[in-house]
């Protein structure tokens, strides 16, 4: 009687099969925190079946690899999401910079500069020929001239963090973008040597999710298993092995100019694309606050110059430009002979005499005077400024609700991937305790089949 062997093929198999499953399971297991890890999964199949004629005995199982569990669809969605939150952060963040620039209304900042300003005119009108009530008015002059020279200096600091943060942003880019074309060329090796590449996929994965976060790429996979990364325009910032480099022109007071392998380019998503459309709106509040001073200047100073001082010389400007150029937020100052000499602020009209106070009478109603205009803006100069930092505040909030309403997009697309990709502690468990009862029942059958023939050879004998 012969003795059939086969059955040591079939347990030997068997055996290595949950051998891999076990080591594929706690693979698995220790890469639960890995940022980016897609899960991986044993590929079994039955073998062949061999035989003669009509009986043909499966040869049990095979190993036909390991797959990492992914859906590009999902893996490309979280790409586009991730940019777009990337973008809304970094709107938010600046937004809430330029807020607090204008400083809090109620309590110091222009605002609460004006009031004063006006306020000491009409303690002017009620005793129009004091001097220390003048030497006041020259003080809250001062002081709103500072007020709006804090305000825009801090306006315009916005324009050197965003640059310091983008030049460092611009760097991690590059950095970022080699690596991938690295990862790509290490993949494309591989897997023309049959290696697997599972490991290396993750971690170009994981580095094209931070290149979506920061500059919105969009990944196209390759029929030789790289990945092409390109911009909203179609201009690629890697390009199969190849990375370019993303560059900044910067500007010492505004929005800097992105360059691609030296060519301009624009950039309107990621972190560096909300950097830019935020700094971008700092232009805007620049100009409103320069013409509110010009304005401003320019009303207080026809009135002031229509009345007497109170020694009855005809009065002059009470506003100048420190640098002799039109007046804005940057330059306004008080010119230096009402400083030297109080007794020059006005607060009669021409002839009326000492005692009168209609001039200043005029200037503290400006308060609420709401027929002036500010560029496109109509109303009195608090009301005006109160709109410039209503708009700013608008714009943060815009951006928060935009930015909250993202991350629940971006949570909700994170949990599909985990739920394709990620690894769940309890379904690896149960993997380990099957792979671990298969492993014992193969080694069980091996037993089994070396006593049958044991006893086969014995009773050749």
């Amino acid at each position: 009687m012969g003795v059939n062997f086969s059955a040591f093929e079939i347990g030997r198999r068997a055996l290595r099969a949950q051998q891999l499953g076990i080591a594929v399971t706690g693979q698995n297991i220790a890469n639960v925190n890995t940022p980016g890890y897609a899960r991986q999964q044993l590929l079994l199949a039955p073998a062949p079946p061999s035989g003669t004629g009509s009986i043909q005995i499966g040869m049990g199982v095979v190993v036909e690899g390991v797959r990492a569990m992914r859906d590009r669809f999902i893996e490309a969605r979280l790409q586009r999401e991730t940019a777009i939150a990337g973008r809304l952060n970094a709107e938010r963040d600046t937004f809430s910079i330029i807020e607090n620039a204008f400083g809090d209304p109620t309590n110091g900042g222009i605002q609460q500069a004006l009031t004063n300003f006006f306020g000491a005119f009409r303690d002017l009108e009620a005793n129009p020929t004091s001097v220390p009530l003048r030497t006041s008015v020259i003080a809250r002059a001062v002081e709103l001239t500072n007020a709006f020279h804090q305000t825009r200096a801090r306006l315009l600091s916005v324009y050197q963090d965003v640059q310091s943060e983008m030049s460092s942003l611009v760097d991690e880019v590059n950095r970022v973008a080699a690596q991938v074309a690295d990862l790509n060329r290490q993949i494309a090796a591989n897997s023309g040597a049959g290696t697997d590449t599972s490991a290396l996929e993750d971690q170009r994965n994981e580095a094209i999710k931070r290149l979506a976060e920061l500059v919105g790429v969009s990944a196209t996979e390759n029929p030789n298993g790289m990945v092409t990364l390109t911009f909203s325009d179609g201009r690629a910032l890697v390009l199969n092995d190849r990375a370019f480099e993303l560059g900044m022109i910067g500007v010492p007071n505004g929005v800097p100019t992105m360059t691609l392998d030296g060519q301009a380019i624009t950039i309107d998503s990621g972190r560096i694309g909300g950097l830019l459309n935020a700094v971008g709106a700092v232009d805007g509040h620049l100009t409103a606050l320069d013409d509110l001073a010009a304005a401003f200047a320019a009303r207080v100073n026809q009135l002031h110059s229509s009345g007497e001082d109170l020694d009855g010389n005809a009065g002059g400007v009470l506003f100048v430009a420190a640098n002799a150029m039109p007046i804005n937020a940057a330059n306004i100052a008080v010119d230096q002979n009402l400083q030297n000499n109080p007794r020059r602020v006005v607060a009669a009209a021409a002839g009326a005499g000492s005692g009168d106070a209609s001039v200043a009478r005029a200037i503290a109603n400006l308060i609420s005077d709401s027929t002036q205009t500010v560029g496109t803006r109509t109303g009195s100069f608090t009301s005006i400024y109160a709109s410039i930092v209503t708009d700013a505040g608008d714009m943060l909030r815009t951006a928060e609700d935009n930015l909250a309403a993202q991350q629940a997009i971006v949570a909700q697309v994170t949990a599909q991937r985990e739920s394709v990709s990620g690894v769940s502690l309890d379904e690896e468990a149960i993997n380990l305790l099957q792979y671990q009862r298969a492993y014992e029942a193969a080694a069980r059958f091996l037993k089994v089949a070396d006593e049958m023939t044991q006893t086969l050879i014995a009773l050749g004998q």
